[in-house]
């Protein structure tokens, strides 16, 4: 009977141990996922594996020129509290539509959006990049992946409008974890000079990004892990990478979407821009550049992005 009791003891202990060191192991990979990473530093330049590197020195070129755009500071504060930063680009000339700029994970809008800034600056655009929560000067440790991101983008929208009034067409454009928040913000309130929203290389879910990630480096572990930092991302960041499905939400949008990804994408898989799309009930384009890598769309074919643009843009003003 001791022995019985010893080997019991013995498979008790080693369960514990296992779960300890599962749990360890799931909010390590939770912090190396959701938890701020610097603060300035979030806008480095990116290497050329992220570019792609025959578009690096263009790239390089595009980022000095929209970090010498002078601009305002603008800030305000989140549903839970947090100091949000942005900064606020008038028009050259005279204005012609409101642009609120979207950045990626771990990024920023003068580095995600390079030459598209350029473009909608000679466009005589008002652009709010903004300062997504846990990146650069805006509060906040954790982010969630366009949980609360999406809350926050529909406050800046509401700020665009009551600074700068409602004649102007709003437009959100996102880019990677910013083109999901701006599409998981349909489900939010939304200003009514708002018109469209440009989602280029976003993702389906949280959980399907985290998953996709994951697999590269777990393979089949992936299973395993994903829901324990699941369960750490409720405990510390507050939010669970299943709170809000981009998919789903896009079932019942009313706003005019654009949806834009690079076929040659390895990161965000092009088939989530794919479901996204067949999900949106709004009225709605697509745009997929051939061959392009992750948020790379703009570079590899300049003119087709322009021509989205500029044909989304034109059947939405000519509506109002």
């Amino acid at each position: 009977m001791k022995e019985v009791i010893k080997i019991a003891l013995s498979a008790t202990a080693i369960v514990a141990a296992l779960t300890a060191a599962a749990g360890f192991a799931g909010y390590n990979m939770m912090n190396g996922f959701l938890r701020r990473h610097g603060t300035y530093d979030d806008d480095a330049p990116a290497d050329k594996s992220y570019t792609s590197p025959e578009y690096y020195q263009r790239y390089l070129d595009e980022v000095a020129f929209n970090e010498g755009i002078q601009a305002e500071d603008w800030t305000i504060r989140s549903k839970d509290g947090l100091k949000l930063y942005a900064s606020f680009v008038p028009a050259k000339g005279e204005a012609v539509r409101n642009i609120i700029l979207c950045h990626g994970y771990h990024s920023s809008s003068r580095k995600d959006f390079g030459g598209i800034l350029h473009y909608y600056y000679k466009l005589n655009c008002n652009l709010l990049l903004i300062e997504e929560r846990a990146h650069r000067r805006s509060e906040g440790k954790y982010l969630t992946m366009g949980i609360r991101e999406s809350e926050d983008i529909a406050l800046w929208a509401h700020e665009m409008e009551r600074r700068l009034g409602g004649s102007l067409p709003m437009y959100l454009h996102g880019m990677s974890m910013g083109a999901a928040s701006v599409l998981m913000a349909q489900g939010e309130d939304l200003p009514k000079s708002l018109v469209g929203i440009i989602a280029d290389c976003g993702f389906t879910t949280p959980m399907a990004i985290a998953r996709a990630v994951m697999r590269k480096g777990m393979g089949p572990m992936t299973h395993i892990a994903l829901p324990l930092v699941d369960i750490w991302a409720r405990i510390k960041a507050g939010s669970s990478m299943s709170g809000k499905s981009a998919t789903e939400i896009l079932r019942k949008a009313n706003v005019p979407t654009l949806f834009i990804h690079g076929t040659g994408d390895a990161f965000v898989p092009p088939h989530m821009t794919i479901k996204n799309y067949q999900a949106c009930a709004a009225p709605k384009r697509i745009c997929l550049v051939d061959g392009a890598s992750h948020a790379m769309s703009w570079y590899y074919d300049t003119d087709k992005y322009k021509a989205a643009l500029e044909g989304f843009f034109a059947d939405l003003e000519a509506a109002r």
